[in-house]
């Protein structure tokens, strides 16, 4: 009997217990917090296109060229190999920038040899007519004013003894008499003072006096360097004067040709194409004599 109320107390006891917790509340969990995605950084913008690199004629290059002939006159060396270089970048195969730079660069010396013979400057010589005279090129005359020691080639003066590379040529026959030295007359006094022109003009007036005397490659250069400094007319003179002076050497490299001297023609062809670098013609008839000059020696 003690039992039964003991278990009948105990299961009372747990009965009131678990009342007195109350309920369990099984509440759902809680949903996740969303995230917010991070934003990309907007791209950059692309550099613009620089377009396409201005590429340089074989005109503009014989033009630096003939500039740095003029400033190689005046004893420029510096200004004349920086057109040089613009010559060599416009057309890489531009000989006559080539044989400029050559001229600069090279011991005159070394290059030319020991060996040489004098010759007095006459009144109307220069350093270009004299190396055309007896070296066969006269855009040779920077070397041969470095032969001499001659900073500015410009300032020739008659009567000056040179040295030129080589033997001396034979005298001129008997029956030969040199032409006289023309005789100087004073100039006048100037009635009222005059204003000096500017460097287009003289390059101008001197291109006119070259063209006058029939020196085409003067006049040819002096134009083209009253062009650069925008003398007007200048552009139309050079075009004028290069057709004159293509078709002298053109009739010179033909001739030369006809008596079989190969080198004199290749030369000249050469110099057809420092003024005109597009002649088609002149390329062709040089390519024949260097041709036939190969199969002559056997190579």
């Amino acid at each position: 009997m003690m039992l039964l109320r003991l278990s009948l107390s105990l299961g009372l006891a747990g009965l009131l217990i678990s009342c007195a917790q109350g309920p369990v509340n099984h509440a759902p969990p809680a949903p996740p917090t969303p995230t917010t995605p991070k934003s990309e950084p907007p791209p950059e913008p692309a550099a613009p296109d620089p377009g396409p690199v201005p590429v340089l004629s074989p005109q503009q290059a014989a033009k630096f060229a003939m500039s740095a002939v003029s400033l190689l006159e005046q004893g420029k060396e510096a200004e004349a190999r920086e057109d040089i270089q613009r010559a060599l970048a416009a057309e890489p195969s531009n000989k006559l920038a080539q044989s400029l730079l050559r001229q600069i660069s090279v011991d005159p010396v070394a290059t030319l040899g020991k060996e040489s013979f004098s010759y007095t400057v006459r009144p109307n010589d220069s350093l270009s007519s004299i190396a055309g005279r007896f070296m066969g090129d006269i855009y040779s005359f920077y070397i041969l004013a470095r032969y001499n020691n001659i900073s500015v080639p410009k300032q020739l003066a008659g009567g000056q003894v040179l040295r030129i590379p080589g033997k001396a040529p034979p005298p001129l026959p008997a029956t030969v008499t040199p032409a006289p030295a023309p005789t100087l007359v004073a100039a006048p006094a100037p009635v009222a003072p005059v204003p000096a022109p500017n460097p287009g003009e003289v390059s101008m007036k001197a291109g006119e006096a070259a063209e006058r005397a029939g020196n085409l490659t003067r006049a040819y250069a002096e134009y083209l360097k009253a062009a650069s400094l925008d003398q007007p007319g200048a552009d139309a003179k050079a075009e004028q004067v290069r057709g004159k002076l293509v078709t002298s050497l053109s009739r010179g490299a033909r001739t030369a040709f006809a008596k079989q001297d190969l080198d004199g023609a290749i030369k000249a062809w050469d110099q057809v194409l420092v003024v005109d670098p597009g002649n088609d013609t002149a390329k062709l008839e040089r390519q024949r004599a260097v041709s036939l000059k190969q199969k002559l020696s056997g190579k």
